[in-house]
């Protein structure tokens, strides 16, 4: 299904949440043999992977990537926020736990590295509480809506996320003039004076699938579209130069 999408890729930057490090049973089985496949497939096509980390597999690879001589910094986006994942539906049970992280990396904030061990260290100390077993659609409603705080959080983050997202790299870029990152699951493009914030969005019901391309010192956005049994470059979104 994803073979389209890697016509003419050399390197391959997959930025966190390739699966569900702390699921358990058999649906960890099956993620295990999907991203197996998955990596025998960029293997045999030559291409290069960078792996990144996100708050679903802290320890699933490395914290930041830098392209284009560091002007790009790719993370996975639970660093943009201070405590990573403020909508999560366990994360008030951790407040103490969580600040006292936040504390401890305080004095490095200003780093992009320091942020996205932050961020790993909050997904290890934040337990999964298991919900439920509930038929549709009751099941969605519970995992969406509850603890009742957690659809505010969300559509609190939603809202900020653009401003958040272009704060963060001004503070913690290092320099870079764009930042790509999915976490949110809401693709869009946010710019502000030089600074460019691409969200990739998520493979996910209700959210949209974005790829970002970079050629050279041309950066491009676009859709991804799902034709028939296969995903497919899609709509052009944006292009930028960089320099």
């Amino acid at each position: 299904m994803l073979t389209p999408l890697l016509e003419g890729v050399d390197h391959l930057v997959l930025a966190g949440d390739i699966w569900q490090q702390c699921k358990l049973g058999a649906g960890r089985d099956l993620a295990n043999e999907m991203f197996r496949e998955l990596r025998e497939l960029i293997d045999r096509r030559g291409i290069k992977l960078t792996l990144l980390r996100g708050n679903h597999d802290p320890d699933g690879g490395d914290g930041v990537a830098w392209l284009a001589d560091r002007q790009v910094l790719v993370t996975h986006g639970d660093a943009v926020y201070d405590d990573a994942t403020p909508w999560s539906r366990e994360i008030g049970r951790y407040r103490k736990q969580v600040q006292a992280i936040i504390d401890q990396y305080a004095p490095q904030s200003h780093l992009a590295a320091a942020c996205v061990d932050r961020a790993r260290d909050i997904a290890n100390t934040i337990k999964p509480v298991p919900l439920p077993r509930l038929p549709p659609p009751f099941n969605f409603f519970a995992t969406a809506f509850w603890p009742l705080s957690r659809p505010f959080e969300m559509i609190r983050v939603w809202a900020g996320m653009g401003d958040q997202g272009l704060r963060f790299l001004r503070h913690s870029g290092e320099g870079a003039q764009v930042l790509v990152c999915g976490h949110f699951h809401n693709a869009g493009i946010w710019e502000e004076r030089g600074f460019l914030f691409l969200n990739t969005g998520a493979f996910m019901k209700g959210a949209r699938a974005w790829m970002v391309d970079l050629d050279d010192l041309k950066i491009t956005a676009r859709s991804i579209k799902r034709h028939d049994q296969s995903f497919h470059p899609g709509e052009v979104k944006g292009r930028w130069l960089l320099g």
